[in-house]
């Protein structure tokens, strides 16, 4: 279990000053991730927060735990870096599995922008509509990304919003009810977020804790980190074109997990911003990640430990045959034990075509196809 001494500084870390100077504590979270240690079996979710019919459990390791725990309390983005296929996006998911909460995944682009996290407004449909006796309400034109996902769930459908709430594109409040009609095509009066928004709230009967896997952000163009910092830290959401502006609550306050393969330097701004954890391979982690990812294969014990027998010699810079220019990832140790599994009913490390597959997924240049030959050949004798 945790230590004493740990989960009081824990506990010492629970109070999180606010923006408008105010103090609130990470409620119940605290102890619905004071999970049993060192090991802590959470399944995986299947994109909505559920666990997956026949899935293997996800194993956190005690560092995953603290880092989880540390941007808990600390209301901070927790990145994930680490090679890919190490397990960085699936312990988001195992995480929204294990409290039974919502989860929102975006995959970051080389052309993403911060407005793809927060919102976007189909301003052609707007024009071709308006031509025509197709027009609606402003709030039909807007697109909610995960972010304004996660500040309008941690509200809840019965937010009643104030008419100071709204604000023109000049940031003059509005004097009633009056610009609702055109913004929502709602009827002038008291209006809930559940009545502007239905489709983000679908089932959803109050306000609830919403966490948003950002994966491989480092792909996206510098300046889009950098214009979601205050996102990222206050949970605001500003639709200027409805004049809405709305902060999450701060007893369900969203969970940011971003990840990354260190394909590029992240902004300081933003690490100064985040709670980092690596995560890191072993023998034991890596039979782990293997079968979660394969779950849908009758895994033969004695494959696998083949499979990563090859996989370490291929990694290990003393290698005799040669040193690779790229030495295999995670994700193409899983596509060669899922090549070794699925080549024929009865798969046989001696046959020349199965060795072919498994050389083509390790090696990605002719050099390297050649060590993964002569490493195997080592391994497993002369192919038949």
């Amino acid at each position: 279990m945790t230590s004493k001494p740990k989960l009081a500084a824990f506990e010492a870390a629970r109070r999180r000053p606010s923006g408008d100077g105010t103090e609130w504590l990470v409620p119940e979270l605290l102890t619905e991730v004071d999970l049993p240690l060192p090991t802590v079996a959470a399944s995986l979710g299947d994109g909505a927060g559920g666990s997956t019919a026949g899935g293997k459990p996800y194993v956190f390791s005690p560092e995953l735990l603290y880092a989880f725990k540390a941007a808990l309390l600390v209301g901070q983005p927790l990145l994930l870096t680490g090679e890919p296929g190490v397990g960085k996006t699936q312990a988001g998911l195992a995480l929204a599995a294990r409290l039974g909460i919502p989860v929102e995944r975006f995959t970051t682009r080389s052309v993403t922008v911060a407005a793809d996290l927060l919102y976007g407004i189909d301003d052609i449909r707007r024009f071709r509509d308006s031509h025509g006796a197709g027009r609606r309400a402003l709030r039909d034109y807007v697109t909610l990304g995960p972010i304004a996902l996660a500040v309008l769930r941690s509200l809840g459908p019965a937010y009643a919003l104030e008419p100071g709430v709204f604000r023109d594109g000049n940031g003059i409040a509005a004097t009633g009810w009056a610009q609702l009609g055109e913004n929502f095509g709602v009827p002038a009066g008291p209006v809930t977020l559940g009545l502007l928004f239905p489709d983000v709230f679908d089932g959803l009967t109050g306000p609830v804790r919403t966490l948003v896997v950002v994966d491989e952000i480092d792909k996206a163009p510098r300046d889009t980190p950098n214009d979601l910092l205050v996102e990222f830290e206050e949970m605001r959401l500003h639709i200027r074109e409805l004049g809405l502006h709305l902060k999450a609550n701060a007893a369900h306050w969203p969970i940011v997990v971003l990840t990354a393969n260190a394909e590029r330097a992240l902004p300081e701004t933003l690490l100064r911003r985040c709670i980092f954890h690596t995560l890191t391979l072993s023998d034991a982690t890596l039979r782990d990640i293997i079968e979660t990812n394969l779950r849908d294969i009758e895994m033969d014990g004695g494959l696998v430990d083949q499979a990563l027998l090859l996989f370490r010699e291929l990694r290990d810079p003393t290698f005799h045959a040669g040193t690779m220019s790229r030495p295999p990832s995670t994700a193409e140790c899983i596509a060669a034990v899922r090549a070794m599994h699925l080549w024929s009913p009865v798969p046989s490390l001696a046959d020349h075509g199965l060795r072919q597959a498994m050389a083509m997924a390790f090696g990605k240049t002719r050099a390297d196809f050649a060590i993964c030959e002569q490493a195997m050949a080592r391994l497993w004798g002369a192919p038949a």
